[in-house]
């Protein structure tokens, strides 16, 4: 018994020496990840504006920086998104659109909802978050489950449901199309958002100071835009052309035009636009995804010979990125380009997507459902 006893106390002093070595190391490793963060950030402050925008927008490198250390569950788990305090420079003719899941609601319900204290709200969401929905009760956000509404059958006949945010964001420009008519009152500026992404500027979302006096959409990628109704509403039909690009094997196209103006009048990082396939020649490099400030350099250098370029098969091409997923940045940069529709970055949205388990089980799901049609699309034109 006293055996038993003495096992069993030097099994606990074990496991207490263990926790103690555990959290001095998680200690040490959030201090050494602080320091890298210090160092990280100092080299932004005495670098170029251009390089800063490239570091950040451009290759997510904040982001990627992090990732090296799991530094989301070291430094901060999940910080909530601020709310706005300060509505000053806030007008209410500027529409916010969150067209897709509520994932993280908890992480910025306090955002949206303060956004709603002065602007109209349009949300279109389906049955994953039909019980947020209908917890929501506030006169200036109109929250939509699209399983159960008038969107519904064409909603269940999209191909992926990876294309199911951009048929979202169809709908909920129609939905403020109808707000507007309604209440003879018409919106200026428009801006998308995601619940799961951490702003670290969230309190500037709605200022819309550049949006008035810049001719061009702010954007990084496909997660959030915004910009005056010119520049903002052509992304109502931007799911057709997402849906032709799916069905059409986009990643194995011979070629798409490219505009290259339209590359030249826009900021590095602002869309996907080095994902897109080009021509050996114009930019010089095989690499699929090259970094976007190389490629527009490249662009600029070879301007002429791009905008003369005429499809020849015997070329060499630099292939898109990520071929054995659906080409949803692709498709949304390659939109952009074929509308000549300028892009610019915006310090507003630098931030990180929040870890979110769900999502990455899904991007598995639509991953094998694409490389599965693909690959039977392909062995049916090979007929």
């Amino acid at each position: 018994m006293e055996n038993l006893q003495y096992l069993l106390f030097v099994k606990i002093l074990k496991i207490k020496m263990i926790k103690k070595n555990i959290i001095k190391i998680q200690f040490l490793k959030r201090l050494f990840i602080k320091f890298k963060l210090f160092i990280f950030l100092l080299r932004l402050l005495f670098t170029r504006q251009k390089k800063i925008r490239f570091l950040l927008f451009d290759t997510l490198h904040l982001k990627q920086f992090f990732d090296q250390d799991n530094w989301e569950d070291i430094l901060v788990n999940h910080p909530k998104n601020k709310p706005i305090i300060n509505f000053k420079s806030i007008s209410n003719e500027t529409a916010l659109l969150v067209p897709g899941r509520l994932r993280c609601w908890e992480k910025s319900k306090e955002l949206i909802y303060s956004i709603a204290e002065k602007n109209k709200v349009f949300i279109m969401t389906d049955d994953s978050d039909k019980k947020i929905v209908n917890c929501i009760n506030h006169k200036n956000i109109s929250a939509i489950n699209i399983d159960n509404s008038i969107y519904r059958a064409s909603h269940n006949k999209i191909p992926n449901l990876v294309l199911s945010q951009f048929f979202k964001l169809k709908c909920v420009i129609e939905e403020i199309y109808k707000f507007e008519k309604l209440n003879s009152f018409f919106f200026k500026n428009f801006i998308k958002v995601r619940t799961d992404f951490y702003y670290f500027n969230s309190e500037n979302l709605m200022d819309m100071t550049r949006e008035n006096n810049e001719n061009c959409l702010f954007s990084q990628s496909d997660l959030h835009f915004s910009g005056r109704r010119e520049f903002f509403l052509p992304l109502k039909n931007f799911y057709e052309f997402a849906e032709w690009s799916y069905l059409n094997d986009f990643h194995n196209l011979k070629y798409m035009p490219i505009n290259p103006t339209q590359i030249i009048n826009s900021d590095p990082g602002s869309t996907r636009f080095a994902w897109l396939k080009f021509p050996k020649k114009i930019v010089e490099t095989l690499d699929k995804r090259p970094p976007s400030e190389y490629l527009y350099q490249k662009i600029k250098k070879n301007y002429e010979d791009a905008l003369k370029y005429k499809y020849d098969e015997k070329d060499e091409f630099k292939l898109t990125g990520a071929a054995d997923y659906p080409p949803t940045e692709q498709s949304f940069a390659s939109y952009l380009n074929l509308l000549g529709m300028p892009c610019k970055t915006h310090l507003k949205f630098l931030g990180f997507i929040m870890n979110n388990p769900d999502k990455q089980k899904m991007k598995i799901e639509w991953g094998d459902q694409y490389r599965g049609e693909m690959e039977n699309l392909r062995k049916k034109d090979n007929k």
